[in-house]
Order: C-alpha cells, then sequence, then structure tokens
C-alpha cells in the first residue's frame, strides 16, 4: 500500500497530505504496476453479425494510467483554468457549488464530491481518472470492462442498437462496435447524480460519451473519449488518456465511509489552518 500510494502521489504531482482527500484512494491497495513483458496475444475472430466485416482489435491485458489528469478538458488536464469549459449557465451555477480535491478550486474543508461523501459510484467519465487499473474481457456477443476502483463492472453490448428510451443509470447503457482498429463504445442513459471528473465538471441526464479504445502498440492502450451532453455544454469536445499494460493483478479498492471519515478526520482535517483564537 505504501509503494502504490508513493507512487500515485508522483504521477498527480501533489503533496501527501493533499492526496485526493479520501480514504478510498489510500486504502486496500498493492504497488503501482509494473510493464509486463509477455508476448503478443493472437488477434481474435471477428464477431458475428453487423462486424463481420471488421476485425476484432486485441484489449486484452491489465492497464494502468500513465499520468495524473483529473480534468477532461483537453487544454487544461490539471484543471488548473476548469472555468474554461464551454458550459451553459445550468451547468455554471452547478460549477459553483463543488468543493473538488483537485483542481485550482481545490479544497479538504468540508469537500462535497458525491462519491467521497456518500460512496456514490463515481460515474463512467471518472472511472478513468483514478490511478487505478481494469482490465477488457471479450466475447463476441459482448464486451466486459472491470475497473479495480471499488470492483465497479460494465457490460458493452456489440452491434446493437440503443434502446428508444433507457433508464438513467449510474453506468448507462453502452453499445459496441470495431471500427478501423478500435472498439468503440456509445453510451447513453447515465444519471446527472455523477461529475465528469475530479475537479467537479458537472453534467445532466443528457450526457453521451464515445469511448474509442485502440491498442497503438503490444504496450499500450490509447483511450479517445468524446464528451456530448447538450444541456451542460455549448459544445462537445474529445479528450485522449493513455494507459500501459500491467504485469499486476488487480486488487481490492473499496468504498468505506468509516475509512474515509477516518481519513478526513486524522490526515485532512489536520492540514486545515486553525480557528482564531477568541
Amino acid at each position: 500500500m505504501r509503494n502504490r500510494l508513493v507512487d500515485t502521489i508522483r504521477n498527480f504531482a501533489i503533496p501527501a497530505t493533499m492526496f485526493l482527500g479520501s480514504a478510498l484512494l489510500l486504502a486496500q491497495t498493492s504497488e503501482l504496476p509494473k510493464a509486463a513483458h509477455s508476448s503478443t496475444s493472437a488477434p481474435r475472430a471477428a464477431p458475428p453479425g453487423a462486424q463481420t466485416a471488421a476485425k476484432t482489435s486485441d484489449l486484452s491485458g491489465i492497464w494502468a494510467i500513465t499520468t495524473g489528469q483529473p480534468s477532461w478538458d483537453p487544454s487544461d488536464p490539471p484543471g488548473k483554468k476548469p472555468d474554461q469549459l464551454p458550459m451553459t449557465p445550468w451547468a455554471r451555477e452547478k460549477f459553483r457549488t463543488v468543493r473538488p480535491a483537485f483542481g485550482a478550486n481545490q479544497t479538504f474543508d468540508n469537500p462535497n464530491d458525491p462519491t467521497e461523501k456518500y460512496c456514490d459510484p463515481p460515474g463512467l467519465t471518472r472511472l478513468y481518472n483514478f490511478p487505478w487499473q481494469f482490465t477488457i474481457v471479450q466475447t463476441p456477443a459482448s464486451v466486459f470492462i472491470l475497473y479495480e476502483y471499488v470492483h465497479v463492472w460494465r457490460v458493452v453490448t456489440m452491434d446493437r442498437p440503443h434502446p428508444k428510451d433507457p433508464d438513467a443509470t449510474w453506468l448507462g447503457d453502452s453499445v459496441g462496435k470495431y471500427e478501423n482498429g478500435a472498439l468503440v463504445i456509445d453510451t447513453i442513459g447515465l444519471n446527472d447524480k455523477t461529475w465528469l471528473d475530479l475537479v467537479g465538471h458537472p453534467h445532466s441526464d443528457a450526457l453521451h460519451t464515445v469511448e474509442r479504445l485502440r491498442r497503438i502498440d503490444h504496450e499500450t492502450l490509447q483511450l479517445e473519449l468524446t464528451i456530448e451532453d447538450p444541456k451542460a455544454y455549448t459544445k462537445s469536445w474529445t479528450s485522449k488518456r493513455i494507459f500501459k499494460l500491467s504485469s499486476v493483478p488487480l486488487g481490492e479498492t473499496m468504498c468505506s465511509l468509516s475509512e474515509i471519515q477516518a481519513f478526513q478526520k486524522n490526515i485532512m482535517d489536520r492540514t486545515l489552518p486553525s480557528p482564531p483564537a477568541k
């Protein structure tokens, strides 16, 4: 756990006492992954149905984020200028109320990140912000993505349309296809209870994401994420993340309110200025 914490703090380039403000990112972890050097797996057969002409991209393996980028703003990954995203008045008003642990508005005084405060699921887009691993399991009918962070898993159903009126859920309705060597995942039907990223950018229930996962070499996975939300942003945009193949098995990282509260009390509250003496 200590090795994982030291490397994670270095990746995020912030002091140890200011790391995320949550026991979620400290507890029950192993050391950060090292690059694996196994031979390239053989390509898998193309799925039947609509994608018979497309080759299935082999995305198997365990993947770890390479750098700490708390914001999905492609021109401001560290979140130093979080106001510059093209927010609508509705989203800008919501953004004024956030108290995140990252970015220009960083604070550890009464943070209101719903994941840290209530153990709410982090949401689809934030799963790629955290410094924990994930793995991809491909079958012809479905692709499963298993995230080390709070053991969240997703199902991407291949080669079918979205339902006409999907229920709003934490991870939405995801459908996939293979296109030009990439797995393309289209997701709608998300609720508005999560943040887009660690700096607290909001989103609405109209959020629509497109993930393009491409293995650019045996050791490297690239994610291109397109975010579209007409209620919250006046235009869509695309950001990238790079992940490296890991030789470390997935570990256990659970959400525990008792650990969060103890961490806030015993560590984070001690970093805050003392109130003036009366």
